[in-house]
């Protein structure tokens, strides 16, 4: 395949470079196509709302490829944020892998397990760039939007597994983009809503949210955060030359791309617009900007874009500097898209499959206390998981209580509703029974969820608290005798427990954080 150089690129495909929309039809639609055609945009970021099933996909990315190609003489990036666990947006037809914590609990070198599957499913539908692994160290665990997506509260942990995923993932040429630059993990606002601030000296930023990604310096992407870091700058990471050129470019020496996280996100739309914050990530040292819905914002950041360049404040030089590095990255990833997407249909791996439900299985964790045997005298309530943040998405069934009646029918299984009828009613009964278990769910956060199973606690010794997403509540507890966990509500760890309720497995997941 004949691929376009930077000299012999217009400056509207030059500039369609530095941007990764999204859209919002399962279909090539008249946003996607207005972008490609009109604005030789050469990069696409996918949603679950893109997704039906692996047909559907790969009809879809096939037709980008063709309509990127034909219009900007170079292949695209089509990113996807496949972390794995929670954020997944890719359910049907694909294996459904692990999250990082699940990973970092379970069997040896599952983050390189995790990132080889994850890639080979991506790369067989036409998509090379994962944006994937967080690199963020766990170490707030009243942090809304990172929690179990980071692989440790241990610096050392996250930057070690996250370079197990991205060789993983080097296996099938997809790129991974380490996240979020300089570090996500000790906030308690998400970026999403609002603009969160990290308040550390150098000292402390160096040695602990730094240094994942100064170990991890060959990762070909890393993006960076909506996250205000008053040591270095006034204006958050992802706009601010100190933090992307200075610190990041200068002073460790990075080579590969550089992307924003979604610029429609709060802590950058309300406060200095999606569009003009394009132009000033990319001023500030961005290659790629994320821009992940409106149309009318995409177009705004272009024609911005173009203005900078016209009037200088962005110069030919280093644009065509950042358009260069973006087509040798697109180029590592052609000769695998030539072998599993261009000429080869797709396969579905069962065997990875297998393997993702063996990591969540070992990834079961038993933080305190004896392995629960159950029997027709146990009550258990369970709650349904919505999703908590807008990086998580809604799986077809995340019910444990529905599987669990269906499975076991001699026993009590009552999902949990968050009113004072409910709760009347189980404190009233459990005195009824030999054993309660109960499954928590973000209960870290949810003063709601502690109080009622603290309730449950007082009023009963045998009681067994099971949580969904990582032992972040474990400390929230009064005396609790029993607490197992695993790190994602997902259909993999609804088949691990049932698994452990007819004892075909013992827990032995290990913490990767301290408690």
């Amino acid at each position: 395949m004949n691929l376009k150089s930077v000299k012999d690129m217009t400056l509207k495909e030059k500039l369609g470079q530095l941007i990764l929309p999204g859209f919002h039809s399962t279909e090539y639609d008249e946003h996607i196509k207005t972008l490609i055609e009109d604005y030789h945009v050469g990069n696409v970021i996918l949603f679950t709302r893109n997704f039906v099933d692996g047909a559907q996909i790969r009809k879809l990315t096939t037709k980008i490829h063709e309509e990127v190609i034909k219009h900007t003489g170079h292949i695209p990036f089509i990113a996807i944020d496949q972390e794995g666990g929670l954020v997944t947006r890719m359910m049907k037809d694909v294996t459904f892998a692990p999250g990082p914590m699940t990973a970092s609990a379970s069997i040896e070198d599952a983050t390189y397990y995790t990132g080889k599957m994850l890639a080979e499913d991506m790369i067989r539908l036409g998509m090379n760039l994962n944006l994937a692994p967080s690199l963020d160290v766990n170490n707030n665990p009243n942090n809304p939007v990172i929690n179990v997506r980071s692989y440790s509260d241990d610096p050392k942990v996250v930057a070690r597994l996250g370079k197990r995923f991205i060789e993983g993932s080097s296996e099938f040429g997809v790129l991974t983009c380490a996240k979020h630059f300089p570090g996500h993990g000790d906030c308690e606002v998400d970026s999403h809503l609002g603009l969160p601030t990290i308040n550390y000296d150098l000292d402390r930023i160096h040695s602990v949210e730094m240094y994942p990604f100064r170990e991890n310096l060959d990762v070909p992407a890393i993006m960076s955060a909506h996250i205000m870091f008053p040591i270095y700058d006034t204006v958050p990471a992802t706009l601010s030359k100190k933090v992307l050129t200075n610190v990041l470019r200068e002073e460790m020496g990075y080579q590969g791309l550089i992307l924003t996280d979604c610029l429609e996100m709060k802590a950058i739309s309300e406060m200095y617009g999606t569009s003009n914050g394009a132009l000033m990530a990319v001023l500030a040292g961005a290659d790629i900007c994320d821009i992940s819905h409106t149309l009318e914002y995409q177009i705004k950041a272009l024609e911005l874009l173009e203005e900078a360049v016209l009037d200088g404040r962005l110069s030919v030089g280093e644009l065509d500097k950042k358009v260069e590095r973006i087509l040798k990255f697109k180029e590592r990833t052609l000769p695998y898209l030539e072998k599993y997407f261009y000429n080869q249909e797709m396969v579905y791996s069962q065997e990875n499959n297998e393997l993702s439900q063996k990591i969540v299985d070992n990834s079961l964790t038993l933080v305190k206390g004896e392995n629960v045997k159950v029997n027709n005298k146990t009550l258990v309530i369970a709650p349904v998981a919505l999703a908590k943040t807008i990086i998580e998405d809604e799986f077809d069934d995340r019910n444990i209580a529905k599987v669990l009646k269906k499975e076991f029918s001699d026993l009590d299984v009552r999902e949990l509703v968050n009113t004072t009828s409910f709760k009347e009613q189980v404190l009233k009964d459990v005195n009824n029974f030999d054993q309660v278990i109960v499954f928590s769910y973000n209960a870290a956060t949810n003063k709601d969820q502690v109080s009622f199973i603290n309730q449950i606690l007082n009023i009963k010794e045998k009681v067994t608290v099971i949580s969904l997403k990582g032992p972040m509540d474990f400390n929230k507890y009064n005396n609790l005798h029993n607490y197992l966990c695993l790190y994602e509500y997902t259909p993999n760890s609804i088949r691990t427990v049932v698994k452990y309720f007819k004892e075909e497995l013992t827990p032995k997941g290990k913490l990767t954080i301290k408690l």
